[in-house]
């Protein structure tokens, strides 16, 4: 009996698009054999070697009869359609016994697999946990700001991010105060967020939703439905209907961490103890690139992202806003001002004639408090005492209504999974205050 040996694919996968893929069969000289290829729909769909196209119905046009091997391999190439959802495709080698050939003494049939990759779309936008009303751009994803590709493939993706604005309406007779940010006292130039304020690594992240499965009470060890896409070192963010403990402040907040998994059981320890009630939703977050990859296989880099403060008018960035003296002032800490929109305690003021040092060296021109409604002039207080003219015009230091979030998202390797990416403006931005 003459042998047919193997079926060899220059693939083991493809991408979602269409592709082309090569095959080779080996066996001896003189081994005879029908050919055929399925794929995994419902029904079974097969390749028609005429048309190079998948058809549910079985003619003679969907396998290669009575092929015979030669001194060498048989090969022939064929195109896989494009498919969004994945698929799965089987090769088929079937010897032909009257022809006195065999795959092995027990079988005649000889088959080798392949994989389609589903497509899959990276989303990018923005998260707070502060109040989501006065972040008018966050958590919208924009289609600019969106890629597809195929799961698990090498692409060298970008998404240049230009369009994430970030803007304080205000609501009701609230101001827009907008957003403060710690500066450099000693720059007069530009209105910049310090260094360490700007987006670094560990300030993006994805998030996987998972339902409880049981009760909790003070204890490390939850029970979930599943544990999918759960990595250890993964931050335990919000639990329905109970509480996360923190540490730390808004920016700098430290949540409880994924600290092992056990998925025979679904378990996931907590770095701290909680409690929950059966079948409540849990957020986790991955934050770095490292984890990420780990919980979705996809390969992000986070290239030159930066947080810009922008004037008033939204348009022009790295420029201060500003705010019009409203009335002469004579030497006092009450300043009124046409608008204090984008101003917050702690900005600073700079201008003509403006006292910037008290006798006791304390500064002078940052602003104390100011108030917490109203439309239209409001009266500043300052940290020391001013003498200004009506209309002069003060820049606006350490605090913005508008802000833009620019950067460069670059998908290395697209993810197993739909994977939105999320950048913590926490991190860099605080809502304004008014005492």
């Amino acid at each position: 009996m003459k042998k047919i040996t193997n079926i060899t694919l220059n693939k083991s996968t493809i991408p979602s698009t269409a592709s082309f893929v090569k095959y080779k069969v080996f066996g001896e000289p003189e081994a005879v054999f029908n050919f055929y290829i399925k794929d995994s729909s419902s029904p079974n769909k097969f390749y028609n070697f005429k048309t190079a196209t998948f058809t549910n119905t079985f003619t003679s046009e969907n396998t290669l009869t009575n092929v015979v091997l030669g001194s060498g391999a048989f090969q022939g190439t064929v195109k896989l359609p494009a498919s969004s959802s994945g698929n799965e495709y089987r090769f088929f080698a079937i010897a032909k016994s009257h022809f006195d050939s065999q795959v092995n003494d027990k079988t005649l049939l000889l088959r080798t697999d392949l994989t389609q990759e589903a497509g899959v779309t990276v989303k990018f936008t923005t998260s707070t946990d502060q109040g989501d009303s006065n972040f008018e751009g966050v958590g919208v994803f924009a289609s600019a700001n969106q890629a597809t590709g195929s799961a698990n493939t090498s692409s060298n993706t970008s998404i240049e991010l230009s369009s994430v604005t970030l803007v304080d309406t205000g609501t009701g007779d609230n101001i827009a105060l907008g957003y403060k940010f710690d500066f450099n006292v000693d720059t007069n130039v530009f209105n910049e967020l310090n260094a360490d304020l700007q987006p670094v690594d560990s300030d993006f992240f994805t998030k996987q939703e998972k339902t409880t499965s049981g009760t909790g009470s003070s204890i490390t060890d939850m029970v979930l439905t599943n544990v999918n896409n759960l990595v250890v070192g993964m931050s335990l963010v919000s639990i329905a209907s109970s509480s996360v403990t923190t540490s730390g402040s808004l920016g700098v907040l430290t949540f409880p961490t994924i600290t092992a998994i056990d998925t025979n059981t679904n378990t996931v320890t907590l770095s701290s103890a909680h409690s929950w009630a059966n079948s409540k939703t849990v957020v986790f977050r991955a934050y770095g690139s490292e984890l990420i990859r780990q919980s979705t296989d996809g390969v992000f880099e986070f290239n030159n992202f930066k947080v810009v403060p922008k004037d008033a008018g939204g348009t022009i960035t790295g420029a201060p806003g500003t705010v019009v003296v409203a009335g002469d002032i004579s030497n006092s800490t009450a300043v009124t001002v046409d608008n204090v929109a984008g101003v917050s305690k702690g900005s600073k003021l700079v201008g003509p004639g403006i006292a910037t040092v008290t006798s006791d060296t304390i500064n002078a021109n940052l602003v104390a408090a100011i108030p917490t409604t109203g439309t239209g002039s409001a009266t500043l207080t300052m940290t020391g005492n001013q003498t200004l003219e009506d209309n002069t015009v003060l820049e606006v230091f350490g605090s913005t209504t508008f802000a833009q979030v620019e950067g460069r998202l670059v998908i290395k390797t697209f993810p197993s999974l739909d994977t939105d990416v999320f950048f913590d403006i926490d991190r860099a931005l605080i809502l304004a205050t008014t005492s």
